[in-house]
């Protein structure tokens, strides 16, 4: 995942805050546990928000603990975990390793070939412990690299081989939630192709890479047919998060949902509207 599914701290009290970087935390150590030290290089917003949705949801006991790390080496800091904040971390892996593979297949820097290298283990483990989970998201993922791969710019199609994935990470359990999980998460996972295509199409003109919207970019309207796919994705994904019974936590997601997802595209579009910049 991209880093745009993320809080709007602005708009949290500290209570909020403490809590979001609780679990943040949380899974940032899991991954510690899983990967090794490394593990906290591949730690995204993304991952935190799908424990926090989780943990909001099923309401697990979650044992709370106090630790450092190279981030914070002098101070200690509040962390929690329980079995969804692990769950988010094997997820974390899996779309890294699948990430690194890809940049690997693709000649991609060197860099990209070691972390696969490190996260084999912690990825063979956590295929083992969720087989269905890393089959569907591999099977989205390779439908979704042949798009990229033969040039499509069908955005529809490949936003939703992506929403396939982030929809399969929500689903946590064959449940009478799945449904409503997978909605949201498909919808996000739309919106978050649609939104890191829109955010790099300058940068990847420049340097001759993929991007559905090239053909595109140039268009006086391009900017608002964009935001309108992006306002209809996360409101679908919004919907779908109210019909879940969740009241715990619930202002935070919200407000990732609704105010903290935009926060990127702000600055971007900020910068659009003003004087010419560099990405």
């Amino acid at each position: 995942m991209f880093g745009y599914v993320r809080p709007n701290d602005e708009a949290l009290t500290k209570a909020q805050r403490q809590r979001f970087r609780e679990v943040y935390c949380g899974v940032c150590h899991s991954l510690r546990d899983k990967v090794g030290s490394g593990g906290r290089l591949i730690l995204s917003f993304d991952a935190a928000f799908l424990a926090l949705t989780l943990c909001a949801l099923y309401e697990p006991e979650e044992d709370k603990k106090r630790g450092r790390c190279p981030s914070h080496p002098l101070k200690s800091h509040a962390y929690v975990s329980n079995g969804m904040i692990a769950y988010a971390a094997d997820v974390n892996v899996m779309l890294s390793y699948f990430s690194a593979l890809d940049a690997k297949q693709d000649g991609d820097s060197r860099v990209r070939q070691a972390a696969e290298g490190r996260l084999k283990q912690a990825f063979e483990a956590a295929c083992a412990r969720f087989p269905d989970k890393a089959e569907n998201i591999d099977c989205a993922l390779k439908d979704l690299y042949a798009l990229e791969k033969s040039g499509s710019d069908d955005v529809d199609a490949l936003s939703g081989c992506f929403g396939r994935v982030v929809g399969e990470c929500f689903a946590y359990s064959d449940d009478i939630w799945k449904g409503d999980l997978y909605q949201m998460g498909q919808d996000l996972g739309r919106f978050i192709y649609i939104m890191d295509a829109w955010d790099d199409v300058k940068k990847d003109s420049r340097r001759g890479r993929f991007n559905p919207f090239l053909k595109e970019k140039d268009a006086p309207d391009f900017d608002s047919r964009v935001k309108s796919m992006l306002d209809t994705y996360i409101a679908l994904s919004a919907e779908a998060f109210e019909k879940l019974p969740i009241v715990k936590d619930a202002d935070i997601i919200r407000n990732v949902l609704y105010s903290g997802v935009w926060t990127r595209y702000a600055i971007k579009a900020g910068k659009t509207d003003g004087e010419n910049t560099h990405d």
